[in-house]
């Protein structure tokens, strides 16, 4: 990293002071630099562009150094950056670096410092910061990645419904809402097969899509495994919940796939289904799972 990659804004109230420190970088080799006079033009300038460094007066009428600390502090949190910040002062007594570290100041540097000095402290504070931001950049993408793989660890690749394990997940969020809010679930388990035990993909994507129609918007269908798919609903009200809906799943399913293969070979449907609401105790999703499994048998 270089001191021309380093972006620095100058803030103090004394147009002469400003100057001097800025001369003083621009000789050091720094060469973006902005000036401000007070810690609301500092703020401003930080919004429009972003900066390595805010090298700042510690005591300016207004806003002081301190307090503009805490606000770059909180922007930085809320945007998952880092800004160096390094403060200048007359006073450079032992209580008032305490108090300056303490609030989140990177650096601390008397207005007496001479120009090596001032770049030196500038420069570490620039470096760190940049080093500080290209580790979140990398830590976003590797998150991103992450959230990536994970999206795919959830997805079945043929016919990018949820899989097995995200349905466990969908099952177990609807068990923790039934015990705080009330309702109940049902979870359908169908099992669909063919003469010679081979679904292609055409078969799976039209089964997949003749239940989804037959669904509300807040219900799931995922792939459980190669010939089995799952259907969770969620109902607040048990006195108006009817099972039969998962009998509608399965004339949908003869409806749309005329209960033959894509190779004309015919279709076996057997469905499971489990449900259930207030519970006590509450059904693990293995159990609703067994059940539902224990439960298939063919439909003619």
């Amino acid at each position: 990293m270089r001191k021309e990659d380093l972006s620095i804004i100058v803030v103090d109230d004394l147009q002469f002071s400003r100057e001097v420190v800025k001369s003083g970088l621009g000789k050091s080799g720094f060469t973006d630099i902005r000036t401000a006079s007070s810690a609301d033009e500092a703020l401003y300038l930080l919004n429009q562009r972003r900066a390595h460094v805010v090298l700042a007066d510690f005591w300016m009428p207004g806003m002081n150094g301190l307090e503009m600390t805490d606000l770059i502090r909180r922007w930085d949190e809320n945007n998952d950056r880092y800004t160096g910040i390094v403060l200048l002062t007359a006073e450079d007594t032992a209580s008032s670096i305490v108090v300056a570290f303490d609030r989140g100041v990177d650096d601390f540097i008397s207005k007496s410092a001479n120009q090596f000095e001032l770049a030196a402290r500038v420069f570490g504070a620039g470096r760190n910061a940049y080093q500080q931001n290209e580790l979140r950049e990398r830590m976003r993408r590797v998150s991103s990645q992450f959230l990536r793989v994970k999206q795919y660890s959830l997805q079945d690749p043929e016919t990018n419904l949820p899989n097995r394990a995200q349905l466990e997940l969908h099952i177990e969020a609807l068990i923790e809402h039934c015990n705080t809010r009330g309702g109940g679930l049902g979870v359908g388990l169908i099992e669909v097969k063919s003469s010679n035990n081979e679904l292609r993909l055409g078969t799976l994507k039209t089964i997949a899509n003749s239940i989804q129609l037959s669904l509300r918007p807040m219900d799931m269908v995922s792939r459980f495994n190669i010939n089995t798919f799952a259907v969770s609903v969620q109902y607040l009200d048990p006195t108006v919940f009817n099972p039969d809906l998962f009998d509608r799943l399965i004339q949908s399913i003869k409806r749309h796939t005329m209960q033959t293969t894509d190779q004309g070979k015919q279709l076996h449907i057997s469905i499971g289904v489990w449900h259930g609401h207030e519970f006590d105790p509450a059904p693990s999703v293995a159990d609703i799972i067994s059940s539902a499994y224990q439960a298939c048998a063919p439909i003619q």
